[in-house]
């Protein structure tokens, strides 16, 4: 038994490209409701806690208290941990879900066209408040499949529209977000943030960019930057209007992508 402050846990779970450890607790009063719990010695989650707070969507994780404290294992001390506790949603990630996978036949397809269209709802709710989530791929979209349900999670890096990007996963980063990353590493003598941003600018498109990276790779199996065809080519078992909505979320000038996660829902449920 494993035990931060006055939660609980059995075992926890490592994931790589991950900065944190994540347990769900088994704490009594938690009965009625699933909690998790991240922690890590070194990240501090007083940001992610407050941006939790900005968000009230049951497809996103609800907070519950951040801190710090000495981690136990069977009542010996281990080491300081930071924490956060909230909302843990059951499921997989959903690309390790399909790898298990054959290719998605016209049924399966069917089912991944509605897995994602429930996907925009959390993301409408944080572009509507202003905000980008700005870190979405395989390991923070988590579907349900007995539910049908994708819960969206980790929001450490969301950010305001127009603000200076704070992470990224560059497999699923956009093109804009790897501009903006190469401009602020090579910051010369007289320039700052500011003038990163008068190069270039984050908007909700960067978000539905990383999203049509996931989809194309749940129909193909493989990734964009990778194959770089029509998942139709891949799969021919993709609808012709599927094929051309991928296209269109991977668009590198996001002046031409979709605009807007009520776009893709629309468009997803239109085919």
């Amino acid at each position: 038994m494993y035990s931060i402050s006055q939660y609980h846990f059995h075992e926890f779970k490592i994931t790589p490209g991950h900065r944190a450890n994540y347990a769900t607790l088994c704490n009594s009063e938690f009965k009625t409701n699933q909690w998790g719990m991240k922690y890590s010695p070194a990240n501090n989650y007083s940001r992610e806690y407050k941006i939790l707070s900005l968000f009230s969507h049951p497809q996103i994780p609800g907070r519950y208290k951040e801190g710090n404290d000495i981690m136990y294992k069977d009542g010996k001390s281990v080491i300081a941990q930071n924490y956060l506790i909230m909302t843990h949603f059951g499921g997989e990630d959903i690309v390790e879900y399909y790898r298990k996978k054959d290719l998605p036949d016209q049924r399966e397809i069917g089912h991944v066209i509605q897995y994602f269209s429930h996907a925009t709802l959390p993301l409408q709710h944080i572009h509507s408040k202003g905000y980008i989530h700005s870190d979405i791929k395989p390991g923070h979209l988590i579907l349900n499949p007995c539910t049908g349900t994708v819960a969206l999670i980790d929001l450490e890096c969301t950010i305001k529209t127009g603000e200076i990007i704070c992470g990224m996963s560059k497999e699923y980063a956009s093109p804009e977000q790897k501009q903006m990353i190469r401009l602020l590493r090579n910051l010369t003598d007289g320039e700052n943030e500011k003038s990163v941003l008068q190069k270039v600018q984050l908007n909700p498109t960067s978000d539905l960019y990383s999203i049509g990276l996931i989809l194309y790779q749940v129909l193909t199996q493989k990734l964009w930057q990778e194959a770089n065809i029509p998942p139709k080519e891949i799969n021919k078992t993709v609808p012709d209007k599927l094929d051309r909505i991928i296209l269109g979320l991977l668009e590198e000038d996001p002046n031409n992508r979709i605009y807007s996660a009520e776009t893709l829902k629309a468009e997803l449920e239109a085919v």
